[in-house]
C-alpha cells in the first residue's frame, strides 16, 4: 500500500516541486498552504507522515505540531525550515517532530529523511505487536496439549501452513479451542510481526456491523466526526480473524465476500477504496454447508473460507485428551492460587473420562480452576465436585452434571450419559458389530454411526476392548 505524505507549506513555489519529487519517489502526496487547512484535510483523510514548514501565517509549525499530538497520536512529522536554530530545533523536538530539516536540501535528502521516519514508525509498530506477543507464547506444542492421534493429526495440518499465507477456516463445536488455535497459527506464520485482530462476529449488533468491520467516514451519520479505521484495516499487514464466521448478516456477505477477495474496500459514507494487506483466519460452530443450503450464507463466499478447512474435534470425540488437560489445567490454577495440589487420582481420571464434556475443552478448564479454588488441601476432590461416585467405572446411576445446573442444560447432559451407555451396552451385545448393533436398536447403519461418533465410540477401541477384557 503506497504512503500518503501531507505537505503544509505557505509558499507554493517550493510546495509543489517538492511534491513532484516525493510522488516520483512512489509516494502519493496532498498539499496544504496553512495550518488550519492542513487539519482539515488530516480530519478528512489518512495519512502517513506530515512536512510542514515552521515559519507560516496564522498557526506555526511547532503548534501545529502539537496539536497533531493531541489529535492524531503518534502520526510523524517532519518539520523544515530556512531560519534554522539550536533553540527552534528544541522546540520542534518537544513538540513531538520526529525529524527536523533545514533549507533549502536537495530532493536525494528530503527521501532519505522521508523513508527513515516511516522505517522507525514501522519498526515501532511492529516492536508493540511483539511486545504483546511474547506475553504469550504460542508455541504449537504447549498450544495444543494431547495425547490422542485425532489432535495430533490437528497438529500436524496446522503445522502444514505455519509457513504458507493463506487462508484458514476452523471449524468445531464451541470450546474446543479454535481461537487458540487461529492465534498460534498466526504467532508462528509469516505475519507473526504484524497485528492479530480478533473479531466475534456473534457479538457485533447487525446494525453496527459494517462500520465494526470497514469503519466510517468523517459525516457519514450523526456523530461521525472524523474518519474510523475498522477492523479489516486495524489489521493490515497482518490477521484478522473472524470468529463466528457463520453469525455475519447476509446482507453484508457480499461486501465481505469483495474485501476478502480484493483486499480493498469501502467505509461506510467513504469514496475512495482502502487497500489492505491482511490474512484471514475464520471460525464457527455451525455447518456452513447446511447454511449455504438454507440460503443463509453464501455459497461463493464459504469456498473463498474454506482454502485450508480444520475441524477441530470435540473432547468427546478424543477422551485420550482429558487426563493431560485435566492435569495441565489443575496445575496451572494450582501455581495461579499459590497452591500445592496433588494430580489427578485415578477414580478422578475415570469420573472425568465418563463425563460428556458437552462445552469441551472450555468446560473442562472452567471446571477445573473451580476445583483448585474450592480444594482446601492437596486433594483437589474433582471426582465429587463433578457429581461423579466412585462406582462410575462399573456404570454410574447418579446425576452426570454438577449440581446447580439450569433444567435444559442438565437435562441434555442426562440424556447424553444414557445415549452414551445404551450404545455402549448394545456394541457389547452385538461382540462390535455394527449391522447388528443397529438392528438391536432399531436404527440404520448410518444413524448408528453417528451416534457413535457424537459420543467418542468407535468399533476399534470397542474391539481392543474386548480382547483386553
Amino acid at each position: 500500500m503506497r504512503r500518503k505524505i501531507l505537505l503544509v507549506d505557505d509558499e507554493e513555489i517550493f510546495l509543489r516541486p517538492l511534491a513532484r519529487t516525493i510522488v516520483s519517489a512512489g509516494f502519493l502526496a496532498d498539499t496544504a498552504g496553512t495550518a488550519a487547512e492542513a487539519l482539515a484535510k488530516l480530519a478528512a483523510d489518512e495519512f502517513d507522515l506530515v512536512i510542514s514548514d515552521v515559519r507560516m501565517p496564522g498557526t506555526d509549525g511547532i503548534v501545529f505540531t502539537r496539536a497533531i499530538r493531541e489529535s492524531f497520536g503518534d502520526l510523524p512529522v517532519i518539520l523544515m525550515t530556512a531560519y534554522g536554530s539550536i533553540k527552534t530545533a528544541v522546540d520542534a523536538m518537544k513538540a513531538g517532530a520526529q525529524d527536523y530539516l533545514l533549507k533549502p536540501f536537495e530532493p536525494d535528502e528530503i527521501l532519505l529523511h522521508i523513508r527513515r521516519v516511516l522505517e522507525i514508525q514501522d519498526l515501532r509498530t511492529a516492536d508493540r505487536y511483539r511486545t504483546a506477543r511474547n506475553q504469550e507464547t504460542f508455541d504449537l506444542r504447549r498450544t495444543l496439549v494431547c495425547e490422542s492421534d485425532a489432535m495430533r493429526r490437528l497438529q500436524q495440518d496446522v503445522g502444514g501452513i505455519l509457513g504458507i499465507d493463506t487462508t484458514v477456516l476452523l471449524t468445531g463445536e464451541t470450546g474446543t479451542g479454535k481461537q487458540l488455535i487461529a492465534r498460534a497459527i498466526h504467532y508462528n506464520g509469516p505475519r507473526r510481526d504484524g497485528p492479530l485482530i480478533e473479531v466475534n462476529c456473534a457479538a457485533i449488533p447487525e446494525t453496527l456491523f459494517e462500520t465494526e468491520l470497514f469503519g466510517h467516514a468523517r459525516g457519514a451519520f450523526t456523530g461521525a466526526v472524523a474518519d474510523r479505521k475498522g477492523m479489516f484495516q486495524m489489521a493490515h499487514g497482518g490477521t484478522l480473524f473472524l470468529d463466528e464466521i457463520g453469525e455475519v448478516p447476509p446482507i453484508l456477505q457480499p461486501k465481505l465476500l469483495t474485501a476478502i477477495q480484493e483486499k480493498k474496500f469501502l467505509r461506510v459514507g467513504g469514496t475512495r477504496q482502502i487497500e489492505v494487506d491482511v490474512r484471514i483466519i475464520a471460525a464457527t460452530n455451525k455447518s456452513l454447508e447446511e447454511e449455504v443450503s438454507a440460503a443463509r450464507f453464501r455459497k461463493d463466499l464459504f469456498f473463498r473460507l474454506s482454502v485450508y478447512p480444520i475441524r477441530v474435534p470435540p473432547l468427546r470425540e478424543r477422551p485420550e485428551d482429558i487426563p493431560v488437560l485435566a492435569e495441565f489445567f489443575l496445575q496451572r490454577f494450582a501455581r495461579k492460587c499459590g497452591k500445592k495440589i496433588d494430580p489427578p487420582a485415578p477414580a478422578d481420571i475415570a469420573a472425568l473420562r465418563a463425563y460428556d464434556w458437552p462445552g469441551n475443552v472450555r468446560e473442562l478448564e472452567n471446571f477445573m480452576e473451580r476445583v483448585v479454588i474450592r480444594a482446601a488441601g492437596t486433594d483437589a476432590g474433582v471426582a465429587s465436585a463433578l457429581g461423579v461416585p466412585l462406582s462410575e467405572a462399573a456404570g454410574r446411576e447418579e446425576a452426570p452434571y454438577p449440581p446447580g445446573l439450569p433444567f435444559r442444560e442438565a437435562k441434555e447432559r442426562v440424556v447424553s450419559a444414557f445415549e452414551k451407555r445404551y450404545l455402549s451396552e448394545v456394541l457389547r451385545r452385538a461382540e462390535g458389530k455394527l449391522t447388528e448393533a443397529a438392528r438391536l436398536a432399531g436404527m440404520d447403519n448410518k444413524n448408528f454411526s453417528e451416534k457413535m461418533r457424537r459420543h467418542g465410540l468407535s468399533l476399534d477401541a470397542f474391539k481392543a476392548g474386548q480382547s483386553a477384557g
